[in-house]
C-alpha cells in the first residue's frame, strides 16, 4: 500500500500500471482506475463490494475523446453537452459496440462526465485514456471524506493517492440520460 502521496505525474504512471488511484472530485473523494484495463475496474468492484450490474461513471478529458473512442453523438448531441461540459454533470449516452466489453451494461448506455476540476484537468492532459470515478465507500455505505482515512480503510496493495483538493461542490454530479434529457440523479 503506498500511504505517500502521489503528485500528478506519479498519478498517471500509478493509472497506467493498472492500480487504484484514490482523487479528488468537484465534491467527494473518488476511487478511479484506467477504464480499459479490465483487471483494474474488477479490483475497484470487489473493494467496494458492487454488484457488477452496476457500473460506473467514467471521467474523460473531452467531448472529442467521448465520441471518438465512447460513445454516438450527433451534431446536437455535441452541441447540447458543450451547454454543460466541463463541469459537475453526468450524462448517460449510449456507446459504440468496440468498447471493451467490461464496460458494457443491459442499458447500451454509459455514464461519462467530462469534469472541469482543476485536479482531474491536470490528470488529462498526460493520461490518454478514460477514467472510472466512483466514490471512495463500501457500496451503499457512506462516503469517506479524507483521502488518508480511505487508504487506511481499505488497506489495498494497490491503492493511492493523489495529493489534491476536492472541489467545493456540496453534492455529487447531476446525472442526465441525453436521449430523454430526464435528470436520473439530482
Amino acid at each position: 500500500m503506498n500511504k505517500a502521496p502521489l503528485d500528478t505525474s506519479s498519478s498517471i504512471d500509478w493509472l497506467n500500471s493498472g492500480k487504484i488511484l484514490v482523487h479528488p472530485t468537484e465534491s467527494i473523494w473518488g476511487l478511479g482506475c484506467d477504464a480499459f484495463n479490465k483487471t483494474a475496474v474488477n479490483n475497484i468492484f470487489k473493494l467496494k463490494k458492487r454488484d457488477k450490474k452496476k457500473k460506473f461513471i467514467l471521467l474523460a478529458s473531452s467531448i472529442d475523446s467521448v465520441e471518438k473512442n465512447l460513445c454516438y453523438l450527433s451534431k446536437t448531441d455535441k452541441e447540447y453537452l458543450s451547454d454543460y461540459w466541463p463541469g459537475p454533470y453526468t450524462f448517460l449516452i449510449k456507446y459504440k459496440e468496440n468498447i471493451p466489453n467490461h464496460l458494457k451494461n443491459d442499458t447500451n448506455k454509459l455514464a461519462v462526465r467530462v469534469s472541469n476540476h482543476l485536479p482531474l484537468k491536470s490528470l488529462f492532459k498526460t493520461f490518454n485514456g478514460f477514467i472510472v470515478s466512483t466514490s471512495a465507500n463500501i457500496s451503499g455505505k457512506k462516503n469517506i471524506n479524507d483521502a488518508h482515512n480511505i487508504i487506511d480503510f481499505f488497506e489495498y496493495d494497490d491503492l493511492a493517492y493523489y495529493d489534491e483538493s476536492l472541489g467545493e461542490n456540496n453534492s455529487t454530479s447531476k446525472i442526465i440520460d441525453l436521449e430523454s434529457k430526464a435528470i436520473i440523479r439530482a
